[in-house]
């Protein structure tokens, strides 16, 4: 080998490093060395477990802190004005004053729990509000967020109930269709096909909204849908 070559194996951190492990286990210094990394490892798993905790536990009080104000009672007229109780005068204005809350909590922690909540919060809240366009929008983040949870399952169905209000029915049709077959569903089949024959008898699609409406007879006996989606099949001229 090349004086050269010698010389770069030599200065190689890697080289080096092999060479240093080889006389720590001639010198007995192994064992020191290796309980210094463990100690070490340890040490910065404790630092992420720490960190995380900490992350979780903020993001649930902004939650919590944007929650109490969607809980917040509705001041009554014989209130009197100038009592501090909490209260807001209408649910326009406290929906109004928590969405920035829910959204600043969503936006800080986005793929945590609390965060994917919070946003889920300011979707319905703003669906309420008549905010139509940004109420999609969250429903929609969510659903990415959280594609295989029931938050981002009940974001879908929530996306469709807004795009029916604002007379999108092919998109609406579209989401509850997917989620009427998906899989995996944590959230109840019959709640989805009553969406679905709705969605269809907004669309005029009669036959389609008989047919979810019959299987909501037929195949949930138990459901406690079953009577509504009877009527519905009644007062489009449908008989089972």
């Amino acid at each position: 080998m090349k004086r050269t070559e010698r010389r770069h194996l030599k200065e190689d951190p890697l080289v080096a490093g092999i060479g240093y492990l080889q006389q720590s286990i001639k010198g007995g210094r192994f064992a020191r060395t290796f309980g210094v990394l463990v100690v070490g490892t340890v040490a910065l798993v404790g630092i992420i477990f720490g960190w995380q905790q900490w992350n979780s536990s903020r993001a649930s009080e902004l939650l919590a802190a944007a929650m109490v104000i969607v809980d917040a009672p509705i001041a009554t007229v014989e209130q009197d004005p100038n009592t501090s109780d909490g209260s807001y005068p209408s649910v326009t204005s406290k929906l109004e004053a928590a969405v920035p809350k829910l959204l600043e909590a969503a936006e800080a922690y986005p793929n945590l729990v609390a965060g994917i909540a919070a946003r889920f919060q300011a979707a319905a809240a703003l669906s309420t509000l008549g905010r139509t366009a940004d109420a999609v929008q969250q429903y929609k983040r969510v659903g990415e967020l959280d594609a295989d949870g029931v938050y981002g399952r009940m974001a879908n169905l929530g996306r469709a109930d807004v795009l029916l209000v604002s007379g999108d029915y092919a998109q609406a049709i579209q989401l509850l269709e997917m989620e009427s077959t998906a899989a995996r569903t944590d959230v109840p089949i019959d709640a989805i096909l009553m969406r679905l024959g709705r969605a269809y008898e907004f669309a005029d699609q009669g036959t389609n909204a008989a047919t979810t409406f019959t299987r909501v007879v037929q195949e949930f006996p138990a459901s406690p849908y079953r009577f509504d989606a009877e009527r519905r099949l009644e007062s489009i001229g449908h008989s089972r």
